[in-house]
């Protein structure tokens, strides 16, 4: 609620009317939540774990933009306006960790937003934070070295580098996986703490 600007009122406001449109879900580990190619028509919103949006570019590469975790939905707002007409999702929602939470249906949910102003103005703040890390990232990706780029990873996300793998991370920094060990063992090593 920090993140986005909402006091506690809104978000218990929002809560009571999307409730009525929440389904449960869980998914394993490695499933996708939504899939490039198909497309998008729900929004997830996490209770527990750690979700990975992502595209493939041209050459077949994964590319992780970002991460979401307990307490946020879960989605690609481009897609679900895409969606709307039909056309296919160009991120892919995986899970890269068990995963709890709740759907909710896009079009059911922008109805819910026209009738209630307390939505309109939560889901003004969400996309503006949104705005707001797309061009945080975009500069990090852009204008920092890998050091840097690991470093502003574990201050956004304080924690999730114990919860996820390697691998998923170095997608996140525009790395290899082999050049994430190097900066964690020189990481270490500058700062004394011991290899686990």
């Amino acid at each position: 609620m920090k993140r986005i600007d909402v006091s506690d009122e809104s978000y218990s406001n929002v809560t009571e009317l999307l409730a009525a449109i929440a389904k449960p879900f869980h998914v394993r580990k490695g499933e996708y939540m939504q899939r490039a190619g198909v497309p998008a028509t729900q929004v997830h919103w996490i209770s527990s774990g750690v979700v990975r949006s992502g595209f493939f570019n041209r050459d077949g590469i994964e590319v992780t933009l970002r991460f979401y975790r307990e307490g946020e939905s879960a989605t690609t707002l481009t897609d679900l306006i895409s969606g709307e007409t039909g056309q296919p999702a160009v991120q892919f929602l995986i899970a890269e960790t068990p995963i709890h939470g709740f759907t909710l249906d896009w079009k059911h949910s922008c109805e819910l937003r026209a009738q209630h102003e307390v939505m309109q103005h939560y889901h003004l703040n969400i996309a503006m934070h949104g705005l707001q890390t797309l061009a945080q990232r975009a500069y990090t990706n852009g204008e920092t070295s890998a050091h840097e780029r690991l470093a502003a990873f574990r201050e956004e996300y304080p924690g999730l580098e114990a919860r996820i793998s390697q691998r998923a991370i170095a997608s996140y920094l525009g790395i290899t996986p082999q050049y994430m060990s190097r900066l964690r063992r020189e990481a270490e090593a500058a700062s004394g703490a011991p290899r686990g």
